[in-house]
């Protein structure tokens, strides 16, 4: 901490400090929004189509993204990065709009829709945030600001994820796409406000206007980190995918009624966002700065190991609970806070587009291809629990092996020049 109060002596710690506090406020937002909309479209996408359709929403994710990436590409190369993210949350606000206003028409596709968007939006917009932070924050100021930030995005949603479960039954479900779009107006302010106290990042003179493409996919090839990025990703995604199926199913044989099973996420999300919530301020500064960001990265997936080995020996909906919840928590505070140490050095196409391919565009396909998969096994035998369990032992196992050489360079210290105005 008196690192912490040094910084905020100099110009730079002042500037600092402020940016990341808007940047924290904007997360409460963005994330709370975020909640209302993955309870509420979880609970939808059941009443309409049932969870045994789920797999095929999932498998149309990966194109979906795909194109919502590209877009944002060539959004990035025209306006720069402060412009494309509040262009990004503009077009969200409007789509959650036509959304809700399918469901009041009584048009049955908008929970298909919903689920879909609620896929692509948050990522894009959740990789942009996290682009700004690595572009503005040295390394040793990363392992003082990362847990607070994502803390502050858990606060948010330990907000929402309360009120969801307390009053989705008399708010009704429809009505939490309204309170999404709500909150991504003062997320909006607070993201206007983090660019204009930091400055925006610019690219080098090279890469200005996407001059090396505008996903510029090559950096997968060249940048060995990001690659092992995106695997570590992929295989992270498909543990969250078979958890997350295996949920939705016991929950769906368990709970009956669309605004029971509202409440039932809204208050599953809310245990989910305390439990993140206390890992990001007490526990993940700490574990920042005393422990190694490879042991970080390889204890994580053995803890998911050991949670999948209990759910194979009891495949209940407490013990699935518990294990998604574990995930989650783990994914939003110390796996995410150590992870996006690794993109600071790098360049600014590799912290803006490489990281959306890399993390957002691998993050759904890797759910979409899981749901595939489970879907073309199910057209041809029936998939026990058991089966969900195993595969996630199964690729725990394999996470765990690419950890190594993710983190193995991290003691080479690289030092990126600035690119921030004003730093």
């Amino acid at each position: 901490m008196s690192e912490f109060f040094e910084n905020l002596k100099t110009p730079r710690g002042k500037r600092i400090f402020w940016s990341m506090l808007f940047i924290s406020f904007l997360s409460a937002f963005l994330v709370g929004g975020y909640e209302f909309i993955r309870s509420s479209s979880e609970s939808l996408f059941i009443h309409h189509y049932g969870a045994e359709k789920k797999p095929y929403a999932m498998a149309l994710v990966p194109f979906a993204m795909f194109l919502f990436i590209y877009a944002y590409g060539l959004l990035l190369s025209k306006v720069g990065s402060k412009k494309a993210i509040l262009s990004s949350m503009i077009f969200s606000i409007f789509a959650f709009v036509a959304i809700f206003t399918g469901f009041a028409m009584d048009f049955k596709p908008a929970a298909f829709f919903l689920y879909l968007f609620r896929e692509v939006y948050i990522v894009i917009l959740i990789e942009q945030v996290w682009s700004f932070i690595n572009s503005t924050l040295k390394d040793s100021e990363a392992k003082i600001y990362n847990g607070p930030i994502a803390g502050m995005g858990a606060f948010g949603p330990i907000v929402a994820a309360y009120f969801i479960s307390r009053y989705a039954v008399s708010f009704t479900t429809e009505n939490f796409i309204l309170a999404a779009a709500v909150m991504l107006i003062p997320a909006f302010i607070f993201a206007w406000l983090a660019f204009n106290k930091a400055g925006e990042p610019l690219p080098s003179k090279d890469e200005k206007e996407g001059a090396k493409g505008h996903l510029h996919l090559s950096i997968l090839k060249s940048n060995k980190t990001v690659l092992y990025i995106a695997l570590v990703i992929f295989m992270t995604q498909v543990v969250s995918a078979v958890l997350n199926l295996q949920f939705s199913q016991l929950v769906q044989d368990s709970i009956n009624g669309k605004d029971l099973r509202t409440a039932y996420f809204g208050s599953f999300w809310m245990k989910v966002n305390i439990f993140s919530f206390i890992m990001q301020f007490f526990i993940t500064p700490f574990l920042l700065k005393k422990v190694s960001i490879r042991v970080i990265q390889v204890v994580i997936p053995l803890i998911h190991l050991a949670n999948f080995i209990v759910l194979f020996i009891h495949p209940q909906l407490a013990i699935v609970a518990f294990g998604y919840m574990c995930f989650k928590g783990i994914d939003y505070s110390i796996f995410r806070a150590s992870k996006e140490i690794l993109y600071i050095p790098f360049s600014f196409d590799t912290r803006y587009r490489a990281k959306q391919v890399a993390d957002a565009f691998t993050y759904r396909f890797s759910k979409g291809f899981t749901a595939l998969c489970i879907s073309v096994i199910s057209s041809f035998t029936i998939i026990s629990g058991g089966f969900y369990a195993l595969a996630g032992i199964l690729f725990s196992g394999i996470w765990t092996a690419f950890a190594f050489p993710l983190t193995k360079n991290r003691e080479k210290k690289v030092i990126r020049p600035s690119d921030v105005q004003g730093t």
